[in-house]
């Protein structure tokens, strides 16, 4: 009976063992149940080809001069060497936050891979921010936020 009893409970460790073994290497991806993890894939936004925010990184800062005209769009970036480059470009929604309510609406119900600023602008009032939201938690957008020097 002893010995019936350390078989088995030697199997069921090696069961274990395995399973967990495989699960922190990826072999049995059915086995795993861990949630995907979200915000891997780092973007930014672009204006005409060219990165807004001044830099990558916490502080970094969107801004854009009053009556500029071109395409806004997402791209995830490859961030190896010094200079930021676009890889893909994302579907992006937009919205406004008005200066004056401190209230943000939705300027866009679609999603869209670029955007005319013209047109986004000609929503806003002096002061508002111009918010760009990723419609997959797949992409960390760290700078959302657009300010236009001088308003909208």
């Amino acid at each position: 009976m002893q010995t019936a009893n350390l078989f088995f409970s030697t199997l069921l460790f090696i069961c274990i063992s395995l399973s967990s073994g495989a699960q922190s290497l990826g072999l049995f991806p059915f086995l795993d149940i861990r949630p995907a993890t979200n915000y891997h894939d780092c973007a930014a936004i672009f204006f005409e080809g060219e990165m807004l925010a001044d830099e990558y990184s916490p502080e970094g800062k969107c801004k854009l001069e009053a009556g500029r005209k071109g395409t806004l769009t997402v791209a995830t970036v490859n961030l190896s060497g010094s200079a930021v480059v676009p890889v893909e470009n994302i579907a992006f929604k937009v919205a406004i936050k008005n200066n004056r309510t401190n209230t943000i609406w939705m300027y866009s119900e679609k999603a869209s891979q670029e955007v005319q600023l013209e047109d986004i602008l000609k929503k806003c009032e002096p002061g508002d921010r111009i918010i760009i939201m990723t419609v997959d938690q797949r992409y960390s957008l760290p700078h959302h936020e657009v300010e236009v020097a001088g308003g909208c």
